[in-house]
């Protein structure tokens, strides 16, 4: 959690006794290899922070095809978009969700509901500046740029950007599911790497 509040403190001051009232809403879990953590269909009601280990969100196509939307995973080069597993979207219209998630790697969470963490977001300004960073740069700000990749960008240009953003996943995450992140096929994305490392 040390490493949570370092996050944290890139955007605002916490003092140890903040700190405290802030981790205390905190549940730890651990998950299994295999496991689906959430179906799609389901409300997802917390915001899991990932200390160790691998997941990720997908969603089926009407063929039943799975597609990775994101991968979750603790590593200090990560940008923070990594480090939280949540769907506040069906939280706060209270729908189901799209996303299923799966733990691709033993992994080690912990876990605070949204409805705790719109308590401490309410308990003065600066936890809701923190909100406020929080919604921009982890929800919005990755979904934005996500959808415009996908629609604007060649297959190259998606698998630059992605070394460029996440310069160690190939030591963390399987290629089948960084060619399913970025919406190729498998091969593709082999040749993209030789082509690449030449």
């Amino acid at each position: 959690m040390e490493y949570l509040r370092k996050v944290l403190e890139k955007t605002i001051d916490i003092t140890d006794e903040e700190w405290e009232v802030f981790r205390s809403k905190f549940k730890p879990k651990s998950c299994t290899k295999g496991e689906t953590v959430h179906y799609a269909g389901e409300i997802f009601s917390e915001v899991w922070y990932i200390k160790s280990g691998l997941a990720r969100s997908y969603f089926l196509d009407n063929n039943g095809k799975d597609f990775t939307w994101q991968l979750y995973f603790n590593d200090a080069s990560m940008n923070k978009l990594n480090l939280f597993m949540d769907d506040s979207v069906s939280y706060y219209e209270q729908s189901g969700s799209l996303l299923s998630f799966e733990i691709l790697e033993d992994a080690e969470f912990e876990i605070i509901s949204l409805a705790d963490l719109d308590v401490i977001f309410d308990m003065n300004t600066k936890w809701q500046q923190f909100g406020r960073r929080m919604i921009h740069d982890v929800w919005y700000a990755s979904t934005y740029k996500r959808v415009l990749s996908l629609m604007s960008e060649s297959a190259e240009e998606q698998y630059r950007r992605l070394l460029r953003e996440y310069p160690t996943i190939f030591e963390t995450v399987k290629s089948y599911h960084i060619a399913s992140y970025l919406g190729i096929a498998p091969q593709t994305l082999s040749k993209l790497r030789k082509s690449e490392s030449r």
